[in-house]
């Protein structure tokens, strides 16, 4: 197979490009890296000190909760706002199973895409992502447009500079300074961040984590010195969710390193057999200053 958005990586000890042969990357330096038999190439910088990332059960939570549709408004407002007529690829770090980073890619066929994650067990499902509109790839489940890259947001990401012509920051930290080199000038960063009343029937009832208050003015705060906001969409609406998919929304979230899993489960039986949840995000699409 080769891997898609080649082009567009970068080797993660010496910054130059990568080239494949068969199932191994290299650079003109001769650092190379096989492909993992699940399709995802292991492009972490080195003195990483990334954690493994999301837990195989968080992993299945999040790819049953969002296959579910009931964040469909959410991943077509990123989606819709990744479009742009710069060149490059779409990456997201952070992407987790690649969800968004598929819909983006949906909303584009001419364009490729990287996710990165720390999580092994997402990347696997990041490499099989079917994006609509295609055909699947036969060769190792990977898809034709999505590369599942392995490497750290909070170090150097193996992407070349101004390679990206959009950055997707879905629901989780961002290194601006990171985002702002691999983006092209005319790319967009599309942001999608909770607003302080999302989920907020959840919070109270089973003591989950809050949103921060001050979390907009830390974001902007963040993003304001190299970024400038163009447009900022606020979602809000109410879905109905059984005591699984509450389970699933918990599941898949920070909330579930913090909680016990009987104690959740108990609190979850003792909830209404339908629940109406409350989500409520904005989705803030920034250029480069």
């Amino acid at each position: 197979m080769t891997l898609p958005a080649l082009a567009a990586l970068a080797c993660p000890n010496c910054a130059q490009p990568l080239t494949q042969a068969d199932r191994r990357l290299s650079c003109p330096d001769g650092h190379s890296f096989d492909l993992a038999k699940q399709g995802y190439a292991p492009l972490l910088a080195p003195g990483s000190n990334a954690t493994t990332g999301d837990t195989a059960d968080q992993v299945a939570a999040r790819e049953d909760f969002l296959g579910s549709g009931v964040y469909d408004r959410l991943t077509a407002a990123v989606a819709a706002a990744s479009v742009t007529d710069a060149p490059g690829v779409v990456i997201e770090p952070g992407c987790g199973t690649g969800h968004y980073l598929a819909a983006a890619l949906a909303a584009d066929s001419s364009r490729e895409g990287i996710g990165l994650d720390t999580s092994k067990y997402a990347l696997r499902r990041c490499a099989k992502r079917v994006i609509a509109g295609d055909e699947p790839r036969r060769d190792a489940g990977t898809h034709g447009r999505l590369a599942a890259v392995l490497a750290d947001a909070w170090q150097r990401l193996p992407v070349r500079d101004g390679a990206a012509a959009a950055v997707l920051n879905v629901f989780a930290p961002r290194n601006a300074d990171e985002i702002a080199r691999v983006l092209h000038p005319r790319g967009a960063l599309v942001v999608l961040t909770p607003r302080q009343d999302h989920l907020r029937e959840l919070v109270d009832a089973l003591d989950l984590l809050s949103v921060d208050p001050a979390k907009p003015q830390r974001t902007a705060d963040q993003l304001g010195t190299l970024f400038e906001a163009e447009r900022t969409d606020d979602i809000s609406y109410s879905i109905g969710l059984g005591h699984k998919e509450v389970l699933q929304l918990v599941g898949m979230g920070p909330s579930a390193r913090h909680l016990d899993a009987d104690a959740l489960a108990a609190a979850v039986a003792a909830l209404p057999e339908r629940i109406d949840v409350t989500v409520s995000a904005s989705v803030t699409r920034w250029r480069k200053r």
